[in-house]
């Protein structure tokens, strides 16, 4: 059993678990992009309620997907007259990316989101160590997660747009996908570690999630009801 949410008129189709995770900031771009998408959420039932053995629901659903490489999250897309399945987060973004023009507008641009949205995913690795680390190891987790890959990563992206001319985003004169990615883990980590970027402290990171959340097609998707607040992970990790 999966949740359907599907949504009138939709070309696309997301799967992945009942959690923001991965998929977030491919639902931010396909928000952005006022794409309709209905969305299959792997490990609860249609009222939300969760499933016992989220593994076997996905084994179920898996074998249905016709891709050469089951994963989660994957897109469907069905808007031309050549159907798409693709699987890998980092390739479902950059396949939207090129389909409504968010990836750059020139190479030396699209290198710079290539590189920024690896670096990105390098301190999502850092995160999902920590948050997935259980029970009495957790605390120790935490904190070496504080201590090194906050202040690196973080400190780094700060100083990056803070030294940018225009700081309401990543790369060029315009939003792409990288700062989808971004918003995510920057917003992430600020709930993550209380304090990591405030008005104080990384206040250009604190205005950049600020500007973005304010974006009319952002604000509507956030205020919809099948917009996923928490949890940012699994509801087993200890950071949710």
């Amino acid at each position: 059993m999966v949740r359907r949410i599907d949504t009138p008129q939709a070309e696309f189709e997301l799967g992945y678990w009942d959690i923001r995770g991965l998929a977030q900031p491919i639902r931010f771009l396909l928000a952005y992009a006022k794409a309709p998408f209905s969305e299959v959420r792997i490990g609860v039932n249609q009222d939300g309620s969760l499933i016992a053995d989220e593994a076997t629901d996905w084994e179920a659903h898996k074998q249905s997907l016709g891709v050469a490489f089951p994963n989660l999250p994957y897109l469907i897309d069905r808007s031309g007259p050549t159907e798409f399945r693709l699987t890998q987060s980092n390739a479902v973004l950059r396949y939207l990316a090129r389909r409504f023009d968010l990836y750059g507008d020139s190479e030396a641009e699209q290198i710079t989101i290539d590189v920024l949205q690896e670096e990105a995913y390098d301190f999502r690795n850092h995160m999902v160590k920590a948050a997935y680390t259980l029970g009495d190891g957790y605390p120790a987790a935490f904190a070496e997660f504080t201590a090194t890959a906050v202040p690196r990563y973080l400190g780094g992206f700060e100083s990056y747009l803070a030294n940018r001319e225009k700081s309401s985003h990543f790369v060029g004169k315009r939003t792409s996908l990288v700062d989808f990615v971004l918003y995510e883990l920057v917003w992430q980590a600020s709930i993550m570690v209380p304090g990591s970027v405030s008005q104080s402290n990384r206040p250009t990171l604190f205005a950049f999630i600020e500007a973005f959340t304010k974006h009319p097609a952002i604000a509507a998707y956030m205020a919809s009801e099948d917009y996923i607040e928490r949890p940012v992970n699994s509801v087993w990790a200890s950071f949710t």
